[in-house]
């Protein structure tokens, strides 16, 4: 009977046992957000375990997920040409080969044969397309990339220059993170052109020596969460390395976080030393979307568009994918380019590719019955609330209307409310409110911990109510505690008559019939409540991630095994931890203190 029920388990919530992938076992590095999950698309991923032969002619393959050649006519940049035959797949990898092409009829010199593969199924933001790479030990670009079936959007998963002979020893040991904005005619062109867009790997001097291992090939895993229209992330072997946020860079350089800004002149952008010149915003060594938002809210120019070429919308189309090996004209012009022997050579002229896989981020529904109102306050005293308005001038000023509302009427003013939180996760504060002063705000804790402060726009005179939803959710643990909101300094603020607190997303099943002995043992934090430092209780190798209360990750640890994680400098309140191994993935709630 329990292995029974164990198999019902297995097939109601978790499909990826169906099917054992390639990429089995290997998280998603990016936070699918609150109250979501990541859903696999089956359609465009793919983990290459079948055979297909080599043709002369244009060819579905892989159940028609794929074709054997570029999107359009065109058969690639600088010396390329595009082949049919030179696409296979060997049972356990994509392979895309080059050899030379006498021609000269490209740039004056002779060219180079080589393999593309474009998708049958397009993507669209928000979108998790990830790959497993082993780049061209030759100086050539491997690239894995989405683009625009009118070729005017275009992101860069992984564009890599391989082997570091012929003159391309500085190049191979980077792979450069990008993305493009297109005019075609007559034809423009925007990348995003800083030093921090090469992102070097601490011992690897050349990608395609690494790849080629003595012939034990390696792979690099490249991923692009496309957040939306105006945010990119860049993930390398699982680690977010980049973030492009609408008018600002963040780049993870030798452990430390760097926030940019770029600038121009005259409508122009600014450049030095050959790159993209940019402003120093802040540094850190966790990533914080806070701190990313902030820069680009100093800055003026958009990193995604800086030439307004999308007008104004940012990356919006349908992409296809494509996956490709080329020559390309930069690299010839400066002599730059693989010799026939190269070409001939086996063990230097193929691209390989494990798997490729794509996710969207869909709601969490669990088994439970949806979203659930934990308080619904009417007026003050309903629940039971209390307050405190001493800085007011004592009793009786901070309530209105024999207690049916607060009046916040000085900075320090708070009202509290007992709450009893069925399911640890995220919930969402909601409060109708009126105000005549600009700049008023409040402040919202838990148990003693803070979580946000909330700007309150003036709703033009008191009676003028309207519902105002907190800018961040708050991630609660199981039990009792005190939900709290303080005024902020400015007098005579704001009042507030109905305060509602409720669940984002569905309660999760607690009906499913598994035994506690059917299931792998969880990872557990301790001490939790932490300040200073934690550690986790685990019996195997685990992959962790902590979130803020805002989504951004402030701690990735991609092989944690034993020992103390330090939480020195991260602000007090609620965390949300992902712990990944190979039994699967669990979710758990860190309260850090001062």
């Amino acid at each position: 009977m329990k292995k029974l029920l164990a198999i019902i388990y297995v097939l109601l919530f978790s499909s990826s046992y169906l099917k054992a992938q390639d990429w089995a076992g290997i998280p998603v590095p990016a936070y699918p957000g609150v109250g979501n999950q990541w859903q696999l698309q089956s359609d465009p991923s793919d983990d290459f375990n079948y055979t297909f032969n080599a043709t002369n002619q244009w060819s579905n393959f892989g159940s028609g997920k794929w074709y054997n050649f570029y999107h359009n006519q065109w058969d690639g940049p600088g010396t390329t040409y595009w082949q049919y035959d030179h696409v296979s797949v060997d049972g356990s990898d994509l392979v895309l080969r080059a050899s030379r092409n006498p021609s000269t009829a490209k740039m004056g010199v002779e060219g180079v044969n080589a393999g593309c593969i474009t998708g049958n199924h397009r993507v669209n933001y928000p979108v998790y397309v990830e790959a497993s790479v082993s780049v061209a030990n030759i100086t050539l670009a491997s690239d894995v990339w989405l683009l625009s079936p009118d070729d005017t959007q275009e992101i860069d998963i992984i564009e890599c220059y391989g082997g570091a002979s012929n003159g391309n020893a500085f190049f191979a040991k980077f792979i450069h993170i990008s993305h493009h904005s297109f005019v075609r005619n007559p034809f423009q062109d925007y990348q995003p052109r800083d030093f921090n867009s090469w992102w070097e790997k601490a011992g690897v001097s050349s990608w395609g020596d690494y790849c080629w291992n003595g012939g034990n090939r390696k792979y690099v895993r490249v991923g692009v969460y496309w957040v939306g229209p105006k945010h990119f992330e860049y993930y390398v072997d699982g680690e977010l390395v980049r973030v492009l946020y609408d008018k600002a860079f963040a780049s993870k350089v030798n452990g430390t976080w760097y926030y940019t800004y770029p600038t121009m002149t005259n409508g122009q952008l600014d450049f030095e030393n050959g790159y993209q010149k940019v402003v120093q915003y802040a540094t850190g060594s966790t990533y914080s979307f806070n701190t990313l938002q902030a820069a680009s809210n100093t800055s003026s120019v958009s990193v995604i568009d800086p030439y307004n070429y999308q007008n104004g919308n940012g990356f919006t189309k349908d992409l296809d994918i494509i996956i490709n090996v080329e020559s390309q004209d930069w690299h010839v012009q400066a002599g730059r380019t693989p010799t026939t022997a190269e070409l001939n050579d086996p063990t230097k002229n193929r691209m390989k590719v494990d798997w490729l896989r794509v996710y969207k981020p869909v709601p969490n529904t669990g088994g439970g019955t949806g979203s659930e109102v934990i308080i619904q306050a009417e007026s003050f005293g309903s629940t039971g609330g209390t307050y405190d308005d001493s800085s007011s001038g004592g009793p009786g000023y901070g309530v209105n209307d024999a207690g049916t509302i607060i009046n916040f009427v000085n900075g320090g003013d708070w009202v509290t409310y007992p709450i009893t939180i069925p399911e640890e996760g995220a919930y969402e504060v909601k409060y109708r409110y009126a105000t005549p002063v600009t700049g008023t705000s409040v402040a919202f804790e838990v148990s003693g911990i803070p979580f946000f402060t909330t700007s309150l726009p003036a709703t033009g005179g008191w009676g003028t109510y309207q519902d105002l939803v907190a800018s961040q959710t708050a991630n609660f643990t199981a039990g009792n505690h005190q939900l709290k909101l303080t005024a902020g300094t400015a007098a005579w603020q704001w009042n507030m008559d109905k305060i509602t607190l409720t669940r984002v997303g569905p309660m999760t099943s607690r009906t499913t019939d598994v035994l506690e002995e059917e299931r792998p043992p969880q990872p557990k934090l301790f001490p939790n409540p932490a300040a200073g430092q934690f550690a986790i209780a685990t019996d195997q190798p685990l992959h962790v991630r902590l979130y803020n209360a805002a989504g951004a990750v402030v701690i990735t640890l991609p092989e944690y095994k034993e020992g103390a994680i330090s939480v020195e400098g991260l602000r007090p309140g609620m965390y949300h931890v992902v712990l990944q191994n190979s039994e699967g993935t669990y979710q758990q709630k860190l309260m850090v203190t001062p």
